[in-house]
């Protein structure tokens, strides 16, 4: 999980922002072209050494790594205009753009890449397990850096994605420095103007980006936790633009000032079990728990057409197998799956093995309204198929993982599928060893499989390893998979430029290409 914290009040000074944010994009100085969007999370610092993958748009946009991703979501040069890598897959060699510069003016060279590497790897960060097989990174010019691997690691261009550090301001504050975090400084297409806690941050174009100037002057991100108090400010005009739930959507579509964006995300889904219980021990129970959901029914009532369902965690990645596993709605599947398992209806018409019946609390944040809402709608279904849930929604600070007996979870990214599947599939990243499998899942062929992906650049072994590690999954399933969460957002109707692509969790990423964003005459 990410470490954004939910805020508690809206913040008065919203309405005074120092944007001036009106549904045309005028701002506060005469031809000034400005942008307010709202969402819904406030990272703790603007420091891409903090925050897993691009979970912030500030972040995203004040700062560029040596890679980016295109609207296909593949790798393409951003901070390296090209790379090389040798033919054991362990050395890369990387070409970096000439003439870029730091928001501060001081020039943007290998030694920064170095100092990123070796800071993040050795800070013992969220992020640092992403350059855990970096053996050396060195510098052999000011546009040539070298990075050693002590294994081949394909995710490797997928994590220079993540947003290079400035040496000359951090070298000797750490790269984790607070103060830097309030007053970031990158190469990106928009600098920090200002931040105001539990209110707005406001940035502005950087001229000398270099792609070129953005099409807009200024962009500010509102943090406004509460989605009817969005869209409340959006009809009225305090913001231009902002992250909606999506049974909000309706409410924008006849406004002839706003359109939608609607992008699909690999922002999945899913009743995740503490497989520490006994009572979860059993793949059969799991297995007939994925059948017993209406998935398509989860969808229409609980995000108004807004998703689709959920197989598994690579549904929308290239290496997805579809015949892997079919969860269809099937309650004759149900009962013969728990039957043939030793099942058997009590009076109470539910299941039970050697007088224990299937009872458990499904949980998730509270403050999640489309998360609460699912984990009723999933409750009453596994309900009506013999299973004994109860949905107990429960504030963000009074979870705790190691006590949960199911959570409603929310996972996946659209980039490499190491960096969504390692995590919260491997058995070496149990919750228990700090790692960010919440739920202690272990399967020996699923960690196998994992392994065996993350281990080659060779696109039909890995295809090979992910049909096996998804296989594996559907024998032994860690979650009943639900659904796949669109990504709506409203913008003004004269805003050219957003282009869709599968985004990520909580649809962060809406702002891959901002700086060809502009409006129209």
């Amino acid at each position: 999980m990410t470490r954004f914290r939910a805020l508690i009040a809206v913040g008065v000074a919203l309405s005074a922002l120092a944007t001036g944010c009106a549904a045309g994009g005028s701002g506060p100085e005469d031809n000034e072209d400005t942008l307010t969007y709202a969402l819904g999370d406030e990272p703790e610092a603007f420091n891409p050494a903090l925050v897993d993958e691009h979970l912030d748009p500030v972040t995203e946009m004040v700062f560029r790594g040596l890679t980016a991703h295109d609207a296909d979501n593949r790798v393409v040069p951003a901070l390296a205009e090209s790379w090389e890598i040798s033919d054991d897959e362990r050395t890369y060699t990387f070409h970096l753009r000439e003439g870029v510069t730091w928001h501060d003016g001081e020039p943007f060279t290998a030694d920064d890449v170095v100092f990123t590497i070796e800071g993040v790897r050795d800070g013992g960060f969220a992020t640092s397990n992403k350059y855990a097989n970096v053996t050396s990174v060195t510098a052999e010019d000011d546009t040539t850096v070298v990075v050693e691997l002590e294994r081949p690691t394909p995710a490797l261009l997928d994590t220079l994605s993540n947003g290079i550090l400035p040496e000359h301001l951090l070298a000797d504050s750490g790269i984790d420095d607070p103060a830097f975090g309030e007053h970031p400084i990158g190469t990106g297409p928009f600098q920090l103007d200002t931040w105001e806690h539990g209110s707005y941050a406001r940035l502005t174009a950087f001229a000398d980006y270099y792609a070129g100037p953005p099409g807009l002057d200024a962009v500010t991100i509102s943090y406004v936790p509460d989605a009817a108090t969005r869209l409340i400010q959006l009809n009225n005009g305090e913001i231009d633009a902002a992250y909606l739930e999506p049974q909000q959507a309706g409410e924008v579509e006849g406004n002839p000032d706003l359109r939608l964006e609607v992008y699909p995300t690999a922002d999945y889904r899913g009743v995740l079990f503490n497989m520490e219980d006994e009572r979860f021990a059993d793949p059969a129970l799991r297995q007939a728990m994925n059948y017993a959901v209406d998935r398509e029914a989860i969808v229409e009532s609980v995000l108004y057409g807004y998703g689709t369902p959920a197989g598994g965690p690579l549904d929308q990645s290239p290496f997805h197998v579809e015949d892997a596993v079919d969860y269809s709605f099937d309650p004759g599947r149900v009962e013969e799956i728990m039957t043939e398992a030793g099942y058997e209806r009590n009076g109470e018409d539910v299941w039970e093995k050697e007088g224990e019946p299937v009872s458990f609390e499904l949980t998730t944040f509270a403050e999640d309204g489309v998360r609460s809402a699912m984990i009723e709608v999933v409750a009453t279904q596994l309900r009506e198929q013999g299973f004994d849930v109860t949905a107990e929604p429960r504030p963000r600070d009074a979870v705790d993982w190691a006590g949960l007996e199911s959570f409603l979870i929310g996972w996946g990214t659209p980039y490499d599928a190491d960096s969504s599947l390692y995590g919260p599939f491997h058995s070496s990243e149990a919750l228990a060893d700090g790692g960010s499998n919440y739920g202690s899942y272990a399967n020996d062929e699923v960690d196998a499989a994992l392994e065996a992906g993350r281990g080659t650049n060779d696109e039909a072994e890995r295809a090979a390893a992910y049909a096996d590690f998804q296989r594996a999954l559907a024998e032994d399933p860690p979650y009943v998979w639900l659904t796949y969460l669109d990504a709506v957002n409203a913008v003004p109707a004269n805003l050219t430029g957003p282009q869709e692509r599968a985004l990520a969790h909580h649809g962060y990423g809406f702002f891959w290409n901002v700086e060809d964003w502009s409006y129209s005459s």
